[in-house]
């Protein structure tokens, strides 16, 4: 039972990306009247433009991020800053809460893995790495847990399991007539793909061959099943221009095509749930899109697991690249565990997703088993748990 209080629960939200579970829970906080909420987002007008806005808008504020929007929060002094994987450069509340930006598969997401994010929270809310009244961090299963404890160094009295916030929204069925104009192609008649992959393999098909050739026989082949294709991909910044220019070439090319980088459109949560079919290359998507029980494919990300990698990072704001004793080292999950069919080759990605588009359920049940494995399965409650630590959490002293 959630509690209940005379006063206001006063909720800031600091968000990288506002999309995904960051945004699920925001349009729930935002429907109660026993809570405040504050959303700072990068670009809000950019954001106010995107199908999930128009289909459920925030009522309560939304700020630009950047200087103005301290000078707004120490005005407005909230009880709990939220944010994903992002720390304020100032204290904006007296309690921090981390809802992370997906479970996933990369790591290793070790303690130097979070060393400035640890620096960061210790300055302003405490050492997370002892019990603190004023830290906590959302975890998704019990896995997520012990991980974060015995990896990360967050102590565990200050994890909570409380599972994935847009889980709740992405099992329910969505009305596809109210988001079809923000398509340039028929949602209706034909299946639409989801292509989203990480940014960490710089290519999505480079591992097996030509990166554009590969490309090009992929379109053909969702054109010749009358699929239309979202490719959603990560910041435009994190590629160099000439992969820019060769990605914006397949929309400009192909009406069926759809192409979004990420800094352009942050919310994701109406492709993933309008979506048929996803396709990945072992992005974080994946365990949310598994709720739904249709079809994910995941592309192998590199053709020798085992052989010396260079993982591009962001480190300061700037671009880099790490060296690693193999790709293996750089997954905290092994890639072998995951709830759908994985393509090794061009051939297999073509065959697998003919199957996800002529078998809907062909998934079901190892997308169930996975979440039943390593999170909490998806029943709707959420968004509830979470509300409820929050309440909770701003009594705790």
């Amino acid at each position: 039972m959630l509690m209940k209080s005379s006063n206001p629960l006063k909720i800031s939200v600091w968000a990288s990306t506002l999309g995904a579970d960051l945004l699920t829970l925001c349009r729930f906080l935002d429907k109660r009247e026993d809570i405040r909420l504050t959303t700072f987002v990068e670009n809000p007008e950019r954001f106010k433009m995107e199908a999930g806005w128009r289909l459920d808008p925030l009522m309560s504020p939304v700020f630009q991020k950047g200087f103005s929007a301290y000078l707004h929060a120490f005005r407005h002094y909230g009880d709990i800053t939220i944010v994903d994987n992002g720390v304020p450069f100032f204290k904006t509340s007296p309690k921090l809460f981390v809802l992370w930006h997906g479970f996933g598969w990369k790591g290793p997401d070790d303690r130097n893995t979070f060393a400035f994010m640890q620096s960061r929270i210790l300055r302003w809310w405490g050492d997370p790495s002892r019990p603190n009244p004023d830290f906590r961090w959302q975890c998704f299963g019990e896995w997520d847990r012990r991980f974060r404890s015995e990896v990360s160094d967050f102590h565990s009295k200050n994890l909570v399991v409380l599972g994935s916030a847009f889980h709740d929204e992405i099992i329910k069925p969505l009305d596809k007539k109210k988001v079809a104009d923000f398509y340039p192609f028929d949602l209706m008649n034909r299946k639409t793909v989801l292509l989203a992959p990480t940014w960490h393999y710089r290519g999505v098909f480079g591992q097996w061959g030509e990166e554009w050739d590969l490309f090009k026989k992929f379109i053909d082949f969702l054109i010749k099943k009358k699929a239309n294709l979202i490719l959603r991909m990560h910041d435009r910044w994190r590629y160099d221009k000439s992969y820019v220019r060769q990605i914006d070439r397949l929309s400009r090319e192909n009406p069926h095509v759809m192409i979004k980088f990420k800094d352009q459109y942050q919310d994701n949560t109406v492709d993933l749930r309008l979506a048929d079919v996803l396709i990945t290359n072992f992005s974080s998507v994946a365990n949310l899109f598994y709720a739904t029980g249709r079809p994910t494919v995941h592309l192998y990300p590199v053709a020798n697991p085992d052989a010396p990698y260079r993982m591009p990072r962001m480190w300061g704001g700037v671009l880099t690249e790490k060296k690693l004793p193999t790709a293996r080292s750089m997954w905290k999950l092994p890639l072998e565990e995951n709830g759908g069919l994985v393509a090794n080759s061009e051939t297999e990605l073509l065959s697998h997703v003919e199957k996800a588009l002529n078998d809907p359920d062909c998934c079901k049940e190892m997308s169930r088993a996975f979440l039943k494995k390593y999170m909490l399965e998806p029943d709707g409650k959420n968004c509830k748990r979470i509300l409820l630590e929050l309440q909770q959490f701003a009594q705790t002293s």
